[in-house]
């Protein structure tokens, strides 16, 4: 808290000038506000995008849907993308660490605990699924069913809400073609997924429709440099465009 007041500009005064609601700033919201005031006055950030050809994982996905029910939950696009993104991180671990500024020491982390950013009722909260790289795609999509429920429900405990290494951001249908998402410090990746939709692609020289999404990756360029987010990027973008190939990065 002090290094954000210390680094913030001085407290503004908004002056009543008509008809207005005034709702107080604290709880969750303010310490929303906090954490993205810290992020953004300390991680040196720079985002980085790329266009993925998702029609194979679509059709992968659509055929998968039918086991998905049988087992109880339903099965989205997010587990595929949680399964790319842990792949990339064991090839990149410079992507899965922190800062320890007291001991000024990078924290390599050798454990895969993925942040999800999801919209509860108070506001944006992050639930985590922790040992991503130990779950089978069935058991991501459980885990993060029973995390929304928790969110919702306002039952989500400490551990369900702290302790990510990385982080996902998405809104699905509502993500837009890019945006720049904000590290959710001390971690020093945040991965932005938007929206999927068909677009006209050129394929052997052909003008064809293909299922088409953008990634936009922000990360901290004091631990990253951009050469190894590029390449991050290029590894997840792969196994999404080759889903063949991530089930064979799986084990």
């Amino acid at each position: 808290t002090k290094n954000i007041t210390k680094r913030a500009s001085a407290p503004v005064s908004v002056a009543v000038q008509g008809d207005e609601t005034r709702v107080p700033f604290r709880g969750m919201r303010k310490r929303i506000a906090d954490n993205m005031t810290r992020s953004a006055f300390t991680a040196t950030h720079f985002t980085y995008v790329e266009e993925v050809d998702t029609s194979d994982l679509v059709e992968v996905r659509d055929r998968a849907k039918e086991r998905g029910f049988a087992r109880g939950v339903m099965l989205t696009y997010l587990p595929f993308i949680v399964k790319a993104v842990v792949a990339g991180l064991k090839r990149h671990p410079s992507l899965n660490s922190s800062l320890d500024e007291t001991s000024n020491e990078i924290v390599l982390k050798n454990y895969f605990h993925i942040g999800v950013a999801t919209q509860g009722p108070q506001g944006l909260a992050v639930a985590v699924v922790r040992d991503a790289v130990k779950l089978s795609i069935f058991e991501f999509a459980a885990e993060i069913e029973r995390l929304s429920a928790a969110i919702q429900g306002g039952t989500a405990t400490r551990e369900d809400l702290t302790g990510s290494t990385f982080t996902i951001s998405s809104l699905g249908k509502l993500g837009g073609l890019m945006a720049t998402p904000i590290i959710n410090f001390p971690e020093v990746g945040i991965l932005g997924v938007h929206k999927m939709e068909q677009r006209p692609a050129v394929v052997n020289n052909e003008i064809v429709i293909r299922w088409k999404m953008n990634l936009a990756i922000s990360l901290d360029h004091r631990l990253v440099d951009g050469f190894d987010g590029a390449m991050f990027v290029q590894h997840v973008k792969a196994l999404l465009e080759d889903p063949t190939m991530m089930l064979m990065e799986m084990f």
